[in-house]
C-alpha cells in the first residue's frame, strides 16, 4: 500500500522530521525547562508536567544517558503519561506495540492506545489508525474505514492524513476516482513539508491530471519536493530524481526559468506555514 503512518521508524528512534508528525521534542533545548530540559525533567516530572513525563520516555526509549534503550521504563513513564490524559504517550505506547519494542508485538494493542489518543483530538493517532484499517492490521482490512479516519486526521490538520486522503481520492480506493480533489490534498500535504505528497502533486500538474498541464510548475514542485525526503522515502526520492532528470530535460530556458521562481517561492510558502505551529498545552494539561 502507499499510505504513510509512523508506524516502523518512529519517535523513539531517529524518525525524521517530516514523518514525526506528533510534537516535536527537544527541537529546542531551553535551560531550565522542565517540560524540555533533559536536566529539569525529573522535576517537571514531580511537578506533573505531562511533557516532562513523556519526554522522560523518550530517553530512557533512546537510551539517553543510559547503557542502551529501556523500552520497560519509558512504557513506565508513557503509562503515567496516559493515565493523566496526554496524548503523545498514549501515541508511544502504541508505537511500543506496533513495533514489538519491549512488549509483544501487537496491532490490536497499538489500535487500543491510538483510539485513546484518538478520543482526545490527536490526529497523529487517528492517521495511524487508518492505516492499520488500510492494511488490515490488528483490524479487519476496510477502505472505507481507511478513508473515514484519514479523512477526521486530515480535517484536524495532520500532514501525513492529508497525503493518505490525497492517494485515495487519486486512486479511487474509496469511491470514485476524484483527481481535482486529490490535487487539493496533496497541496495541503506539500504546505506541511511532506516531500511525498509535493512529488505527487508535481506529477499529476505536470502530466495535466485533474487541471491543465502546467510542466513548469510541475518541475518546481519535483524541485521543491528533493528538499523534503525523509530516509522512508527512498523510493520516492528515486523517482523524483528520475523524474525530475527526464522533465528538465524536455523543457525550454524559459520554462525552466519559470519553475525555479516557482519553486523559490513555494518553497518560501512551505517553510512560512510550517513555522505556524497549534497552541502548546501548559504543564500537566492535555493537548486537544
Amino acid at each position: 500500500m502507499d499510505s504513510r503512518a509512523v508506524l516502523f521508524a518512529v519517535l523513539i528512534g531517529t524518525a525524521a522530521p517530516a514523518l514525526a508528525q506528533q510534537e516535536e521534542t527537544f527541537t529546542d533545548i531551553n535551560p531550565g525547562d522542565i517540560s524540555v530540559d533533559p536536566a529539569n525533567l525529573i522535576a517537571g516530572a514531580d511537578r506533573g508536567d505531562v511533557r516532562a513525563i513523556n519526554n522522560l520516555g523518550l530517553l530512557w526509549a533512546r537510551g539517553v544517558g543510559t547503557e542502551g534503550p529501556n523500552f520497560q521504563e519509558a512504557l513506565r513513564w508513557w503509562k503515567e503519561g496516559a493515565k493523566r490524559g496526554y496524548s503523545l504517550s498514549m501515541n508511544n505506547i502504541g508505537l511500543l506495540y506496533a513495533n514489538g519494542h519491549g512488549v509483544k508485538q501487537s496491532y490490536e494493542e497499538a489500535f487500543k492506545w491510538w483510539e485513546m489518543s484518538a478520543e482526545t483530538g490527536d490526529a497523529w493517532a487517528m492517521n495511524s489508525i487508518g492505516d492499520l484499517y488500510e492494511n488490515g492490521h490488528g483490524v479487519p482490512q476496510s477502505y472505507s474505514e481507511a478513508f473515514t479516519w484519514y479523512q477526521r486526521a486530515a480535517e484536524a490538520g495532520d500532514g501525513l492524513a492529508m497525503y493518505n486522503l490525497a492517494h485515495f481520492h487519486e486512486e479511487g480506493l474509496a469511491g470514485k476516482k476524484d483527481l481535482k480533489t486529490a490535487i487539493g490534498w496533496y497541496e495541503r500535504s506539500a504546505d506541511k513539508g511532506t516531500g511525498v505528497a509535493m512529488y505527487k502533486l508535481g506529477r499529476m500538474i505536470a502530466e495535466g491530471r485533474g487541471q491543465p498541464a502546467d510542466p513548469a510548475e510541475g518541475h518546481a514542485w519535483l524541485s521543491v519536493a528533493a528538499r523534503y525526503f525523509t530516509g522512508e522515502d527512498a523510493e520516492e526520492a528515486a523517482a523524483n530524481d528520475k523524474a525530475l532528470l527526464d522533465m528538465t530535460a524536455a523543457l525550454s530556458a524559459q520554462q525552466l526559468a519559470r519553475s525555479r521562481e516557482i519553486a523559490s517561492n513555494l518553497q518560501a510558502r512551505i517553510e512560512e506555514r510550517r513555522k505556524a505551529k497549534p497552541l502548546q498545552a501548559g504543564p500537566g494539561e492535555n493537548e486537544v
